[in-house]
């Protein structure tokens, strides 16, 4: 929808205010809409006869605009390619500041995995040199989930007779994975804190689970590591051993009110499994094993 045709409902639209004393700096921000609210308090702060309508004129738009900045930052609207250059003007950006806004906006909004790294890579392009530590942690939640090996790494560490060789990793994982990857993957999960080292200095992991949101964005950002494990177990029904393997599949019809309550019980015996098997302490464990679990809507 155009900015433009945007209805009167917008009034209800307002902005949380807090008070914002310092200009927020855009290259610590991975998210547009909370940087947008930020500015404008910032704004307002400064100026306290500065009001929505004041940024929205500020943006090149007319009365009939009037709310969208509220909806942009609750989530209720994106932003187009006229309005990110609009919003950027308001908020008086240097050059380098509007590129990374408009590709944090893009980041943001993107529909595709490829889509999404492609602005992410524009990001921490437009961020070097800025000190921006939240696109650093970002990358290393990247590759946490897109490469397969780290999620494995990372359970690999607890077990009992581990070993910090990256030949000794790569011939455990069935040379499925270089010694170089192996150094990376270590060094990653450091850096995102995922795995540490205890008073002796071996590596364990930081805390006995990690739990991802169920969002529309992790989902996409996870969307890769779902593909390489369902490829994974489709070779393991093929060449690994029925003491080494188990598989279960079912097929029903629902009403279609009650997906999400189906989602819902898929997240609840997912948590169920790591409370009850996830081991909290360390040295314990044996092996590595991968449960998943899928809820695919076949018809339309």
């Amino acid at each position: 929808m155009q900015v433009s045709e945007m209805a009167p409902e917008r009034a209800e639209e307002k902005i949380v205010e807090r008070i914002v004393t310092e200009r927020p700096v855009v290259f610590n921000y991975l998210n547009y809409r909370p940087f947008l609210r930020d500015m404008y308090l910032f704004k307002k702060n400064r100026s306290p006869g500065f009001s929505e309508n004041a940024f929205i004129y500020a943006a090149g738009f007319g009365k009939n605009s009037r709310g969208y900045l509220g909806l942009v930052i609750k989530n209720k609207r994106n932003l187009t390619s006229k309005s990110i250059l609009g919003f950027s003007t308001a908020m008086e950006l240097s050059a380098e500041e509007s590129i990374y806004f408009e590709n944090m906006v893009l980041f943001n909004q993107a529909e595709s995995e490829k889509e999404k790294i492609c602005f992410f890579e524009r990001m921490k392009v437009g961020a070097r040199g800025k000190k921006a530590k939240l696109v650093k942690i970002l990358e290393h939640q990247y590759r946490y989930l897109n490469e397969w090996h780290l999620v494995v790494l990372r359970e690999l560490v607890e077990l009992r007779d581990f070993r910090e060789d990256p030949e000794w990793i790569a011939q455990k994982l069935g040379r499925k994975l270089s010694v170089e990857k192996v150094t990376e993957g270590l060094e990653d999960l450091e850096g995102l804190g995922l795995i540490t080292r205890n008073p002796e200095g071996k590596l364990v992991q930081s805390e006995p689970l990690v739990l991802f949101e169920d969002t529309t964005m992790n989902f996409m950002n996870s969307s890769n590591l779902h593909r390489h494990f369902a490829l994974a177990a489709a070779d393991a029904l093929t060449n690994k051993s029925y003491d080494q393997r188990a598989a279960q599949l079912i097929t029903l019809s629902i009403p279609r009110a009650r997906f999400e309550e189906l989602r819902s019980e898929m997240k609840a015996f997912t948590k169920k499994i790591l409370l009850e098997y996830a081991t909290p302490t360390h040295g314990n464990c044996e092996i590595v094993v991968q449960l998943g679990t899928q809820l695919i809507q076949i018809t339309d």
